[in-house]
């Protein structure tokens, strides 16, 4: 069975939690110090109710807590480091459950092209639709603006990884590499002037298909 802690002792936590001088806080209390040390240490001393609640000001606790009363088990440091922690918290899940920003917008830089037709050979790897480069983003990889791609439809964005794709991202059509990384996708350019376009949430991005072939003039 624990000990009760009775008010004088709760009253020389809070003093000592303080960290003042029990001069300081008789001054503000309006009692003088020796009066303090009596009401702290003499058991036979019962100071008026008055005289507790001014020395619990004085050291900015709760009196309630002094004098154990129902509602009151935290001390006032307790409930100030309480108060902290739900602050805290509370901004912490408000940053949570507060929607991601969409992606920001990317201008299109792939159409599809309605005229050209499947060669066998790529009809073979898959590729089922014709796009258009509508800029040189992909000039490493070997697709200058102006040529055509041709594409395996597909929605597997981990067999898509790595490779070069065509996709929708905030109704604009994009080719470009697609790379996965931990919580993270990137829609990267082969071309060191175009800077990559980081995907913010999954569900904005809509994978079109893998290019499996290209038409176009001898790539330099």
């Amino acid at each position: 069975m624990s000990r009760r802690v009775s008010w004088r002792q709760r009253l020389r936590v809070a003093i000592d939690a303080s960290g003042r001088k029990h001069s300081a806080i008789a001054a503000d209390a309006g009692i003088t110090p020796v009066t303090l040390s009596r009401i702290l240490n003499a058991v036979d001393v019962n100071p008026s109710f008055e005289t507790v609640v001014r020395i619990a000001h004085a050291v900015d606790e709760n009196v309630g807590w002094l004098i154990e009363e129902p509602g009151f088990a935290l001390s006032g440091d307790q409930l100030k480091k309480l108060v902290a922690t739900l602050d805290f918290l509370e901004t912490t899940l408000l940053k949570a459950s507060m929607p991601r920003p969409p992606a920001a917008a990317a201008a299109p830089n792939a159409t599809v092209d309605k005229e050209s037709d499947i060669p066998r050979r790529e009809q073979v790897r898959g590729a089922r639709l014709v796009y258009r480069a509508l800029d040189a983003s992909m000039s490493d990889a070997g697709i200058a603006e102006g040529d055509v791609v041709f594409v395996k439809p597909t929605s597997d964005l981990r067999a898509a990884d790595g490779l070069v794709i065509v996709c929708r991202l905030g109704g604009a059509e994009l080719l470009k590499q697609l790379e996965l990384g931990a919580g993270r996708i990137r829609l990267l350019s082969r071309n060191r002037r175009y800077t990559p376009i980081d995907v913010t949430r999954k569900d904005e991005l809509e994978l079109i298909g893998i290019v499996v072939g290209r038409s176009g003039p001898p790539a330099i």
